[in-house]
């Protein structure tokens, strides 16, 4: 390999016929030695299957059979909750667990604080949709998803565009006009899954729902989240801490405003400690009361046009359950809002601003940054007693608007760390007494989906992708087994996909705040994980040189692929 390297070499520096015959030849050389002993391996595992008849029937068995086969769906065996004392064992059993425990009746909010006289002056609303604005978002739905009840795909709309946007602008028109939202586009097939990495799948928290919705349901929808994000952009409707569903807010953008915040304190005259309490909502779909939601939207002056197509789009939606490859019959869902989408997000972060404000308006250092229903508490001082009382006072706050509101926090999630530069200066061993339950401080915490330390050195986020590289690479390898006819380009693909992005997940935070000798060391740990994975995904040997193998697999360096990733965000924002 080094000999072949240096014939290189040698033609690239000469090119002349010569030396471009050498490199030719000892190439065709290494090649022939590769397929020998390819053909060799490949002999010997045969001979070493021949001598074991048992396991020589059960590869060809596999190859002829299993192989061929899509995997099945998981089963439920049986399932088990804290609510209920009997284990479901059927159907129908599994399917009222289920639906119980994921679509709870409507809370009884406490709205007696309620003022009964809302603003009349409420932002303009332009009610009209015009047919480029219906052709655009047709167009920016994703083809060839999994389709509902009605079995309409993506593709049918976007390969019938000027037919359907005549048809559907119309029927859209009425029904933003009308504010009322199609009893039709409020029917849901609900598939429940496993979660990943879980030990015991008894327990009913052990499963999440994926909703199919219908495609011009998702159209109005994906109309009238854009035309509520404008409106509460343009008039600054919500608090500059609260993230997501909003225009260019992203978790990039909440991960960069928690670090810029605690480099602030940092960067005082004055040295402070800096404590982080996180919390969250538990289960906040199914906790929202819908007359605190819409007085919430009257009171941020929504124009009634949205107000009451909200009210419309919450009453009355209807859905099945799908596991076990059976189907249950359709129900009327109870929760208070609908799935885990952005219309969703944006309203939540409505229902709850009125949190975030009481929480900055208590007299003492805090900072609160929230995303969604994931909050997180900051609050820096001279001495570490004054922050645990503070602590606590602004958890007190948490908890009264919990109660008016009808709404729980996860106790068991709460997580409470520490900033500092010297932890000498400080007694950094705290513990905090909430709801009779004592909550230590952790020296890491996951932040939305980024680990943290207490010196933001990001060591050990770090070693998070190291260890999820390892569990990636295998599946890559599986992938590759599985899937015979995988070509390089199908390969490189799935190597960007899942282990590139993994790798890079959020890497401008600490790729423009840290020093330079620590940034060096990141990116040649990171480089190593690249080029491993790059190895196996065009199936060579270590020997061969680093940039050799970027360019036959057309990948940037890692540093390159860095500053592409800065300059988007530093675009977005």
């Amino acid at each position: 390999m080094t000999k072949l390297q240096w014939l290189r070499a040698v033609w690239k520096s000469q090119s002349t016929l010569e030396a471009w015959n050498n490199y030719l030849k000892y190439n065709n050389h290494k090649n022939k030695i590769i397929k020998e002993t390819k053909r060799s391996h490949f002999r010997s595992q045969m001979h070493e299957l021949s001598n074991k008849l048992k396991s020589v029937w059960h590869f060809a068995k596999w190859v002829r059979i299993e192989s061929q086969l899509l995997k099945k769906l998981s089963q439920f065996l049986s399932l088990k909750s804290n609510d209920f004392d009997h284990i479901a064992d059927s159907f129908k059993e599994k399917t009222e667990m289920l639906w119980k425990k994921f679509f709870s009746s409507l809370s009884q909010a406490n709205i007696n604080n309620i003022s009964r006289s809302f603003i009349l002056l409420t932002m303009s609303f332009n009610s009209v949709l015009l047919q480029d604005e219906m052709r655009q978002t047709i167009q920016r739905v994703k083809v060839d998803k999994a389709s509902d009840t009605f079995e309409i795909s993506n593709r049918v709309f976007q390969a019938d565009l000027t037919e359907l946007t005549s048809i559907l602008i119309n029927l859209f028109n009425a029904c933003i006009t009308h504010k009322y939202h199609l009893k039709q586009f409020k029917k849901a097939q609900t598939i429940v899954l496993c979660k990943s990495k879980k030990s015991d799948y008894i327990d009913l928290k052990m499963y999440w729902l994926i909703a199919l919705l219908n495609i011009m349901n998702k159209t109005l929808k994906s109309i009238m989240i854009k035309r509520l994000s404008d409106i509460t952009e343009t008039h600054h409707m919500l608090l500059n801490a609260q993230m997501r569903a909003r225009c260019k807010q992203f978790m990039i953008s909440a991960l960069n405003l928690l670090v810029d915040q605690v480099h602030a304190v940092w960067d005082c005259e004055i040295k402070y400690v800096i404590f982080m309490l996180s919390l969250d909502v538990a289960e906040m779909f199914n906790h929202v009361s819908h007359t605190r939601l819409l007085h919430t939207l009257r009171m941020r002056r929504t124009s009634n046009y949205i107000v009451e197509w909200t009210r419309s789009f919450l009453k009355n939606r209807e859905s099945l359950l799908t596991f076990n490859e059976q189907i249950s019959a359709m129900r009327r869902v109870n929760a208070n809002i609908s799935q885990k989408s952005l219309i969703s997000s944006i309203l939540f972060l409505f229902f709850n601003a009125s949190l975030i404000k009481k929480c900055e308006a208590l007299e003492i250092k805090i900072k609160v940054l929230d995303f969604v229903n994931d909050i997180n508490i900051l609050i820096y001082d001279k001495i570490t007693e004054s922050i645990c009382e503070s602590l606590s006072q602004a958890h007190d706050v948490c908890a009264k608007w919990a109660w008016t509101h009808d709404t729980t926090f996860a106790s068991e999630k709460y997580e409470l760390t520490h900033f500092i530069h010297k932890s000498k200066r400080f007694d950094m061993i705290v513990s905090l007494c909430i709801e009779n339950s004592i909550i230590k401080s952790k020296l890491n915490v996951q932040v939305l989906k980024v680990q943290l330390n207490t010196k933001l050195r990001w060591d050990s986020h770090l070693r998070q992708i190291k260890a999820d590289h390892i569990i990636r690479m295998l599946m890559l390898s599986q992938l590759e087994i599985f899937i015979w006819e995988a070509t390089f380009a199908k390969a490189r693909q799935i190597y960007s996909a899942m282990i590139r992005s993994r790798m890079m997940f959020e890497a401008s935070i600490w790729h423009q705040r840290n020093k330079e000798e620590r940034l060096l060391n990141m990116k040649q740990r990171l480089e190593t994980l690249q080029n491993q994975a790059l190895r196996h995904v065009i199936d060579v040997f270590k020997k061969v040189n680093i940039k050799t193998l970027k360019v036959e697999t057309y990948t940037f360096s890692l540093h390159v692929h860095l500053n592409k990733l800065q300059n988007q965000v530093t675009l977005r924002s």
